[in-house]
């Protein structure tokens, strides 16, 4: 199939606008999935670091450099799209900034008091047309 060049500019914009997303979205999750990269790279100084682990594990690790660092890299985007998909980390990390942020509480303390605050006032109102209701009513039997 040979690539279509877009008929508009409206066309080639959306085009342009959907790769930004698709390359933001694997951004963000490469960001969220670096908290991995630290206990990988801990793992591996460990490793390296010691040749009896070296023995131990079997293991040559200059010569699997190849394969450790893009695997790396390949677990810290999993790990991220992990966070991203299951955990949502978005969505918890914004809810934990509102449990602890003050601004939020305060705003949240005052919209509960504006809402009980409607309700009795909601209350009142049907109190009174009820009342209204029963006058007219009783005008109308007399």
């Amino acid at each position: 199939m040979a690539y279509q060049f877009p008929k508009s500019e409206q066309e080639l914009r959306q085009r342009l606008a959907k790769w930004r997303e698709i390359f933001f979205a694997q951004k963000y999750r490469f960001d969220l999935g670096q908290s991995f990269l630290v206990v990988l790279n801990f793992t591996l100084l460990i490793i390296t670091a010691s040749d009896k682990l070296q023995i131990f594990f079997g293991l040559r690790l200059r010569s699997l450099l190849i394969l450790i660092v893009p695997l790396g890299f390949i677990g810290v985007w999993v790990f991220g799209y992990f966070m991203d998909k299951v955990v949502r980390a978005a969505q918890m990390a914004e809810r934990q900034s509102m449990k602890r942020s003050e601004m939020w509480t305060n705003h949240n303390a005052q919209m509960d008091r504006m809402e009980r605050e409607l309700q009795k006032v909601k209350q009142l109102l049907t109190e009174q047309k009820k009342e209204i209701s029963r006058t007219i009513n009783r005008r109308r039997g007399q």
